[in-house]
């Protein structure tokens, strides 16, 4: 399970923290990423860099729910791209999976993220593997936010 940790100082507390780092455990320090000001997850040496007292933060422990929460919270104002994934020999395009994606604030990229089977975005790679012509069966399918709203809920009342 991935643990949580609020990055805090004087002025922010766990509500409201600087940031919040993800630890996924066994991955390395790739499994290592802090929350973007664009709600992405990105590897970082954050952590290492406050045990290192190389900065002057402190962290603490939080749940999956409040990482969650502040992460919604800095989605709010961003501008998400929604398509439904389908299978490439379904001529019905029914959904299978989700993807969205949106451009970093300071014209860094664009940022891809699925929603899993474990009801969470999780970043994603399938645009660069279909442009890329990587061995993948799924199509891309533009889309809106409520029909892809609609396929989350359903997949989450499983």
């Amino acid at each position: 399970m991935n643990q949580y940790l609020a990055v805090i100082d004087d002025q922010h507390d766990v509500k409201d923290p600087i940031t919040v780092i993800q630890v996924v455990p066994g991955a390395g320090p790739y499994g290592v990423t802090r929350l973007n000001e664009d709600a992405a997850w990105v590897v970082t040496r954050l952590l290492d860099q406050i045990s290192a007292g190389e900065v002057p933060y402190r962290v603490e422990s939080i749940t999956p729910k409040t990482a969650a929460r502040i992460r919604n919270r800095r989605e709010r104002g961003i501008d998400f791209r929604y398509s439904i994934l389908v299978q490439d020999d379904d001529p019905t395009d029914r959904p299978v999976g989700v993807l969205r994606e949106w451009d970093a604030s300071r014209g860094g990229g664009t940022y891809a993220e699925t929603f899993s089977s474990s009801n969470v975005w999780e970043h994603s790679s399938v645009r660069l593997d279909i442009e890329r012509g990587s061995d993948i069966s799924t199509r891309i399918v533009p889309s809106d936010s409520a029909t892809v709203h609609r396929f989350i809920e359903a997949v989450q009342r499983r």
